[in-house]
Order: C-alpha cells, then structure tokens, then sequence
C-alpha cells in the first residue's frame, strides 16, 4: 500500500503539482492515466482500438496485472458508444495510518474535499471523501476496523458517468 500510495501521489504531484489546500479548481488533469506501452486513456475519451491490456466483462475492462503501477488492480467502464465513463481504483487492505497519508496527500493535492461522510456499520467505519468539478469527480473510499483499512477510489466523468451512488 505504501508504495501505491507513493506512486498516485508521484502521479498526481506530476499532474497537478503543489496546490494549496483550498478547494480544487479543476481536476482536468487526472483524466488522461498512461499504461503499459505507453498507451493513455482519457477519461470521456474513446477507449483505444487495441485492447489487449484488459480483459472485458461487459462493460467493463480490468486491466491485467502489471498494466498499471500504484494500485493492486484497475478498471475502466465505457459507454455503449465506446468512451471512457469511469476508472475505479482497488488499493487493497493496509493498516490505517497509510491511508491517512494518502487522504492527506489528496487534500495537499486537490485541495478540501466537497464531500466527507463517514458511516458506522457493525464494526467497520466507512468513509468516503470526494473531490469534483464541473466535468470530473473523484471519490476516494475506505472501510476500517480502526487499523486496517481496505480503500478503494472512483475517478467519474460526469456527463458520462451518471449518478455515483
């Protein structure tokens, strides 16, 4: 987890550099995500003709193990008509203070959540932090027992994505 956290970070940092913690003006920057091959996918975007980095189920694509680095796995999902509607992000389970440091990465980042709820259920607190524009939202999830956490994030085009919940 610690060096997925480290590589999103290096990804975003890259993408959007220092940023103040007021909220985020544009998230524009995490649309486009390059993969093995040098192959980019961009979030709105047609999904590229040759696929063979992913396997489909539907409409959804997991990409395959070693595809792309910083999470333990990754997925798209497109639209009927072939644009990228929505990347989800699956971080795995870690102890809670790793995922404190990527949320605060985050906020460093993309500035205030517009969002942050937290739920309790049985013994698990689920807290779910996003981030949104006008045309991109990115909801960075976790469940934890207070010290593992299992996270997971959702990066949405808006127009394309309909409602995250």
């Amino acid at each position: 987890m610690k060096i997925a956290t480290y590589l999103l970070a290096l990804l975003l940092t890259a993408f959007l550099g220092c940023r103040s913690n007021s909220s985020a003006q544009s998230l524009n920057a995490l649309r486009e995500i390059k993969i093995e091959r040098r192959t980019v996918l961009t979030l709105g975007g047609k999904m590229p003709s040759v696929s063979d980095y992913c396997s489909w189920s539907g409409e959804t694509c997991a990409l395959k193990p070693g595809t792309f680095g910083g999470t333990k796995e990754m997925s798209l999902t497109e639209t009927e008509a072939g644009l990228i509607s929505q990347f989800y992000f699956y971080y795995g389970v870690t102890d809670i203070g790793a995922v404190q440091v990527q949320i605060d990465d985050y906020t460093r980042l993309l500035g205030k959540p517009s969002k942050d709820s937290t739920l309790r259920t049985g013994e698990l607190d689920s807290r779910e932090l996003e981030w949104s524009d006008s045309a991109t939202t990115f909801v960075f999830s976790y469940k934890t027992d207070g010290k593992r956490a299992e996270a997971s994030a959702r990066l949405l085009d808006n127009a394309l994505a309909g409602p995250i919940h």
